[in-house]
Parts: C-alpha cells; structure tokens; sequence
C-alpha cells in the first residue's frame, strides 16, 4: 500500500466510522391519553367531509378572500418569522456540513533573491529562486465516532422545523385574525346604520312629544324622557363610530398598511359555512402549535447525547496532499510531491462535574419541554371542545334571534296597517319600531358572534382539514433551500 492509498483509506475509515450510532436516547414519541372524539360532536356522523385549507374561501365573500391572502403577503410579523426560518436554514446547512470533510485548494509562488552569496553566503544560492506550490487540504475534521456531530445535526433540524411550524402558527392566527376583524367591521357598519335609523326615530318622538308638551298634550316628564331616549340615541351612535374606528386601526395594522377607511361587504352577504358534525380527534394533528411542541422535544432530546458525548475522546483529523516545484516547466511535467496526514485525539481526565452538570442541565431541559409537549396537547383539546361548543351554540342563538325578528318584523308590518287606518297612535307605531331596530341590532350581532365562533373553531382545528392527508405538509431540507 503506497503513502497515498493510507490517506485515502485514512479519509475512508473516518466516514465510515462516523456513520456508527449515535451516543444518547433516540427520539420516541411520548404516549399522551387522548379522547376520541368531543364532547359537543355528533358521534352517530361517521361521514367527515374535508375542508380547503384556505377556510377563509367557505364564507363566500371574494372580498374577505381577498383581504386574508393580501394580509399573509404583507404582514410584517409574518415576514419576519419567514425571516427566522430562514435564518434558521442557515444554520442547518452549517450544522450539516460538519458531517463531511471540508477541503481547500492552495496556490504559491515564492521568489528569493540573494545577492553576494561570496562574500558572506557562501552556502547559498547565487541569483534569484521561485518555488511553485499547490495543494489540497484537509480542515480539522472531528470524526463522529459517538455521534456528537449528528446529534449536534438533528437539534438543528428540529429547531428549523420547530421555527417552520411557529410561522405556520403565525400564519393560521393572523388568517384568523383578519377574519374576525373584517367580520366586526362589517356587524359595525351594519349597527352604525341601525343606529342611525334608531336615532331617526328617537328624534321623531322627541319633536312629537314637544309638539304635545306646548299644546299641553302630555307633562313635561314625558317630553324630558323622550328627550333623553333621542339623546341617549345619538350617544350610542357615537360610541359605535368609535369602537369603528379603533378596529379599523387594528384591520390596518394586521394587513402591514397605513391608516385608511375600511370597506366590507354587508354582514347579510356573508356565508355562514357548515362544520361537520363529526369531528374526530386525530384533526389536531393538523395543529402546527403541537409540532412545534414535539419539534422541540426532539432538539432537547439531542441535547442531551451532545451532553454525554463530552465523557468521549474526540477525533480530529487534518491533512494536506500537493505538489511542488523550482520550475515552472517542471511544476507540470515533474513535480515534487508532498503529503501530510497528521490525527489528533483529545480526551477528558477531570472536568471537576463540568460535564455532568451539562448532562443534568440537557436531561432537567428535555424533561421541561415533555412538559410543554403535554401541555400543548392538552391545551389542544380544550380550545378546540370549546370552540365546537361555542361554535353550535352561537348558531342556536343566532337562530333564536332570527325567529325573534320575523315575530317583530311581522308585528311592525301590522303596526303600520293600524296607525294607517287610525286605530293606534303615532308614538305607538314608533315603538314597535324601536323594538324591531333593537331585535335587528341583536340580530346581526348574533351572526357576528355566530361567524367569528366558526372562525374560531377552524383556527381550533389547525385551519381547516383534507380528508385524504391528516398530517402537516412535508418540508424539504435540501441545503440551501427548502
């Protein structure tokens, strides 16, 4: 075997003898007790439909479609977070290349002169000297004999992962966000002009009850009370303006532009989609919080055969393999051929409990983020029965109220047929009409409620569902991209 053979076979056995296991726990899954189904579901569905991941799309309203993709394109928290993964990416690739040797090319031309070589130099060469170099070399390389590199290598991918699936979770909760906003804004508009319509009202009672109270019609308590009903009219109406406009602040703000009036289709416009009845418990697989949760139980279970890698030698190997020449004719033809191969071996004698408390710290850290992962999972199922829960009782209200409008809407309409034959006084028909704006106002808060209680429900759920795929997407980790 010639000098070059050993260095190949040298760099040979190094990756081979890294592809051995890996010293520390191997990751499993934790057991958690989990129900099957919820406590709000229909159990005798057993048809569960699938739902766009784009839920934003089943209320029907191209607008509102529109608003949320405009806000995951231009929102500056999810920006950054994209930022993050891809910061984070970064580091994988670094993280990943420490598996494989790293091996520069060198280039040199050194040229000496001597003059006087007679006098003083006798031994040295007259005139001036070149040396042509070049080289291949081997970078400190650690030989992962126990694993501490591919340990090192998995932390890292488990905290790209963990970062993807936190801007997943950014994502689903600025989608929801921006729903639930547009929903208010749009109840908003719808009670502002109920109010103004209420207002109408009061003031047209008020200007009959003075017209009553000069020609001594009525007392001047009547006349102060329907002044203060028109009064307390345009107050409400005022406060509705407002409470408009500090949301439309926060509209503004979720989709990353300036301050500027916000458009919404009419609240009656909106779809109200139907969530199936049957909703398993595996659908909280597609929650991207929990594989945050888990992503981070895998980084810290790393951690811990990083930890205990440290009691280990470490093996490291440098090396260097080039030719060299005094001419530059025969730095081609003929060269000097040069080699280097030079291991080195670090072990530890006393470290005075250093790396033992590094083993307690990773094991304490590890236990703490199994505690989050269960946490998250029980989390998990708490917000979503409630939001099932929620979900089917804000639409028994809002079928309660709708009822409850058509008994009024159908009194009104009888209200004006009997103040048009004479049979019932003005002041009557106006506060049948009050009634019927109040129930209306009731009406459309209850759909707001109704909507915003689906919206939650999806977010619940991870953001909607494909019946064909009960996982998260898969990410490419190729080096340098996703």
């Amino acid at each position: 075997m010639n000098k070059y053979s050993q260095l190949y076979g040298s760099l040979a056995l190094a990756l081979l003898i890294g592809g051995c296991s890996a010293i520390g726990p191997d990751y499993t899954k934790p057991t958690t007790q989990v129900p099957e189904n919820f406590r709000s579901n229909d159990t005798n569905n057993s048809g569960q439909q699938a739902v766009d991941k784009e839920w934003w799309k089943s209320f029907g309203d191209a607008h509102l479609s529109e608003t949320i993709e405009q806000a995951l394109l231009n929102n500056q928290d999810l920006q950054t977070a994209g930022a993050s993964v891809d910061s984070l990416l970064g580091k994988f690739d670094q993280a990943k290349s420490y598996l494989y040797p790293q091996i520069n090319g060198n280039g040199s031309l050194n040229r000496k002169g001597v003059d006087n070589a007679s006098t003083g130099g006798a031994q040295l060469r007259e005139g001036v000297t070149s040396t042509y170099a070049a080289s291949l070399s081997l970078v400190s390389y650690e030989i992962d004999l126990f694993g501490k590199v591919r340990r090192a290598n998995e932390a890292a991918r488990a905290l790209l992962l963990s970062s993807e699936y936190a801007r997943q979770t950014l994502r689903l909760s600025i989608a929801s966000s921006v729903a639930a906003s547009y929903i208010t804004l749009a109840s908003l508009e719808g009670q502002i002009a109920l109010a103004q319509e209420n207002f109408q009202a009061s003031a047209s009672i008020e200007e009959q009850s003075a017209l009553k109270y000069r020609y001594g019609s009525i007392n001047e308590s009547i006349y102060l009370q329907a002044q203060s009903a028109a009064q307390s009219a345009k107050a409400t109406l005022s406060q509705l303006q407002a409470v408009k406009i500090a949301e439309e602040g926060r509209f503004n703000l979720l989709l990353g532009r300036n301050p500027q009036t916000v458009k919404t289709t009419s609240l009656e416009s909106i779809h109200l989609p139907a969530v199936p009845a049957a909703l398993p418990s595996t659908l909280l697989a597609h929650r991207p919080d929990i594989a945050v949760a888990e992503q981070n139980l895998i980084s810290a279970n790393a951690q811990i055969g990083i930890a205990r890698a440290a009691y280990y030698p470490s093996i490291k190997l440098t090396g260097m393999l080039g030719i060299q020449s005094l001419e530059l004719s025969n730095f081609i033809a003929n060269p000097a051929k040069i080699w280097e191969l030079t291991p080195s071996v670090s072990i530890p004698i006393f470290s005075a409990g250093l790396i033992e408390g590094g083993i307690k710290i990773a094991e304490a850290e590890q236990h703490k983020t199994l505690l989050q992962y269960q946490k998250a999972i029980v989390t998990a199922f708490n917000d979503t029965d409630t939001a099932i829960g929620q979900n089917s009782k804000a639409q028994e209200q809002l079928n309660f109220q709708i009822a409850s409008q058509k008994a009024i809407q159908k009194a009104f309409e009888q209200a004006k047929l009997r103040y048009k034959v004479g049979t019932i006084a003005y002041s009557d028909l106006l506060l049948v009409q009050q009634q019927w704006l109040q129930v209306s106002q009731s009406t459309q808060i209850a759909k707001q409620n109704a909507l915003i209680a689906t919206i939650n429900l999806y977010k619940a759920l991870g953001g909607g569902w494909d019946s064909s795929d009960n996982a998260l997407p898969k990410l490419s980790l190729l080096p340098s991209g996703r």
